[in-house]
C-alpha cells in the first residue's frame, strides 16, 4: 500500500479512538451527573489509566481486525456496522480480561462500562459513516436516487439535454455495449460541455457488468469467465463455488447448453435432508450446479480459503437474472406456488423490470399428479418456449420433480421455493442488514413460526452436530493414516 492510500486508514483509526474517549467522558456524565463536583472518582488515576488502555487495545484490535478489512469507502452501511459491532466486542473482551487480571473490577462501574461500550459503536459508527460520505463525495461517489441513468436506444441531443437540465442530477451513467459505440461518444461530449460528470458502464462478452463481479487481478478490474470446475462438500453435496453475479453471468452465456438440465439452491436444512437420506443427495448432485442458499454453507467454503465464495440465494439469483434480462434476451415461466402468488408475481416483475418476457406462469394441484396432467404440464411448459423455467414447489418436492423431468423440459429448470413469495411480495423478506449477519432464518422464524420452528431450530442443530461429527471424524482418519505410515 502506497502512502496516499494510507491516509484514509489512519484516519479511521483516530476517529475510532476519538469514539472511545468521547463513550468513556458521556457513560461517566452519566453515572455521575454531578461530574465536576465529584471530580475525585474520575482523577484518582483508575478511568484515566482505563481509557489510555482502551486506546492501547484499540490499537491492537484495529491491526488485527479493522486494518484486514475491506476499506470503509467499499462496504455498505450495513457492512460498516457489523464491522464497528465486531472490533467493540473484541475491544470489550479485552477491557474486561483487563480488569480481571489488574483485579480493578471492583473499582470500576458496570454501569460506566458497559454504557461506554454501547455508546463507542454508535459513535464509531457515526464517525465513521460521516467520513465515509465526505471521502465519496469528494472522489467521485455517486449517490444512486441523483443519477441520471441513459439505456439504449438512446435519446437525441435535444431530449438529452432536456433530461439533464430538468433536474438537480449529480452525475449520468450512460449504460449500452460499447463505451465507443458514436451516439454514446455524442452523449458524453454533450455532457461534458454541461459540465456534469458521466460515467459509462463497462461490457464484456455481451454482458452489462455489475457490481460484486469484478475483482482485481494483476492490476485491472476483471470478470470470472465461467464458474470453477471444482465443488465443495458439504454432508456428500458438491456445492459449486461462485459470487451471485458470476453464477447469473455463466447461465446467461450457457443458456442453450444447459437446457433440459436444473440448479439447485441448496440450504442448511436441505443439507442436513441430503445427509440423513442418500437419494435425496444423489438427486442435489444431479443438478447442473448446486449452490449455497445457506450463509453457514459459504462461511464454510471462505474459511477453507477459496477466494469469491459467497451466499447465492435463490431469490438473489432471480432478481439479478430478472434485471439482466430486461432487453428480452432470456424468457421465464413460473411454475409452482398459489394462483395468488404468481398473479401478484407477474404484477410486480412486469412493474419492477420493464421488458422482462414472461411466457407463462402456472400453479399445479397441491397433490400428486396423474401421468396425463404431468404429459400436459410438460407439453405446456415447452410450447411457451421459456428459457429459464423456475420451479417453486419448495424443497425437497421442488428438486425432485426436476430430477424426474430432466432432459424432458426444454428450458433450464430452477428450483427457488419461496423466492416466488419474495418476488410476489406474499412474504417480506429479511432486511438487507438481516441478511448480510446470516440470521435470515431466525427472521422467516418469527414470521410463520408453527410451521418452520422444526425446519430451522431442529436442522440447524444438526447441521452443526452433523458438522462437528464429520470434523472429528476427518481428524481420526488423518491421524490413522499417519501412524499408518
Amino acid at each position: 500500500m502506497n502512502r496516499k492510500n494510507r491516509y484514509p486508514i489512519r484516519r479511521v483509526f483516530i476517529l475510532d479512538e476519538i469514539a472511545i474517549i468521547g463513550a468513556l467522558l458521556i457513560a461517566l456524565a452519566i453515572r455521575f451527573p454531578n461530574m465536576l463536583g465529584r471530580w475525585h472518582l474520575i482523577s484518582d488515576g483508575f478511568y484515566v489509566t482505563f481509557c489510555l488502555t482502551l486506546c492501547l487495545f484499540n490499537v491492537m484490535v484495529f491491526l488485527l481486525y479493522d486494518n484486514r478489512r475491506k476499506p470503509i469507502f467499499e462496504q455498505d452501511p450495513i457492512e460498516n456496522f457489523m464491522t464497528v459491532v465486531k472490533s467493540r466486542s473484541m475491544l470489550l473482551a479485552l477491557s474486561l480480561l483487563y480488569l480481571y487480571i489488574v483485579q480493578k473490577s471492583k473499582q470500576s462501574s458496570r454501569a460506566v462500562v458497559g454504557v461506554s461500550f454501547a455508546v463507542c459503536i454508535i459513535l464509531s459508527y457515526v464517525l465513521r459513516m460521516l467520513y465515509r460520505r465526505h471521502h465519496l463525495k469528494k472522489y467521485g461517489h455517486l449517490y444512486s436516487h441523483n443519477v441520471l441513468t441513459v439505456h439504449e436506444p438512446y435519446p437525441n441531443e435535444k431530449d438529452f439535454i432536456n433530461a439533464i437540465t430538468s433536474d438537480n442530477y449529480d452525475g449520468i451513467l450512460i449504460c449500452g455495449d460499447s463505451s465507443d459505440s458514436e451516439v454514446q461518444g455524442k452523449l458524453v461530449s454533450v455532457a461534458e460541455k454541461v459540465g456534469i460528470r458521466t460515467y459509462c458502464t463497462i461490457s464484456s462478452m455481451g454482458y452489462m457488468v455489475r457490481p460484486g463481479i469484478i475483482s482485481d487481478i494483476s492490476e485491472y478490474a476483471s470478470v470470472p469467465a465461467f464458474i470453477r470446475a471444482d465443488k465443495f462438500p458439504v454432508f456428500g453435496v458438491n456445492y459449486s463455488i461462485a459470487r451471485t453475479e458470476e453464477a447469473v453471468l455463466h447461465v446467461m452465456r450457457h443458456i442453450k447448453e444447459l437446457a433440459g438440465q436444473y440448479i439447485c439452491f441448496s440450504n442448511v436444512h436441505t443439507s442436513v435432508m441430503a445427509r440423513e437420506n442418500n437419494e435425496y443427495a444423489k438427486i442435489l448432485n444431479g443438478a447442473a450446479f448446486i449452490f449455497p442458499d445457506g450463509s453457514p454453507i459459504a462461511i464454510l467454503q471462505r474459511k477453507k480459503g477459496i477466494e469469491g465464495a459467497e451466499r447465492v440465494a435463490g431469490p438473489d439469483f432471480m432478481e439479478h437474472m430478472f434485471r439482466n434480462t430486461m432487453d428480452g434476451s432470456i424468457s421465464h415461466f413460473f411454475y409452482g406456488s398459489s394462483q395468488e402468488t404468481i398473479d401478484a408475481l407477474k404484477n410486480n416483475l412486469e412493474k419492477k423490470y420493464p421488458g422482462i418476457v414472461i411466457k407463462g406462469l402456472y400453479s399445479p394441484p397441491f397433490r400428486e399428479l396423474t401421468p396425463e396432467e404431468d404429459s400436459a404440464d410438460v407439453d405446456m411448459i415447452n410450447s411457451s418456449g421459456a428459457d429459464i423455467i423456475w420451479i417453486g414447489l419448495g424443497a425437497p418436492k421442488q428438486e425432485k420433480w426436476m430430477q424426474a423431468h430432466k432432459g424432458q423440459i426444454n428450458g433450464i429448470m430452477m428450483g427457488v421455493g419461496a423466492g416466488f413469495d419474495f418476488h410476489a411480495g406474499t412474504i417480506k423478506r429479511a432486511p438487507i442488514w438481516i441478511q448480510k449477519t446470516g440470521l435470515e432464518w431466525l427472521y422467516r422464524l418469527f414470521q410463520d413460526p408453527r410451521r418452520l420452528i422444526k425446519r430451522y431450530v431442529i436442522t440447524n442443530v444438526k447441521f452443526f452436530l452433523f458438522l462437528m461429527a464429520d470434523t472429528i471424524s476427518g481428524r481420526q482418519k488423518r491421524a490413522d493414516e499417519h501412524r499408518n505410515k
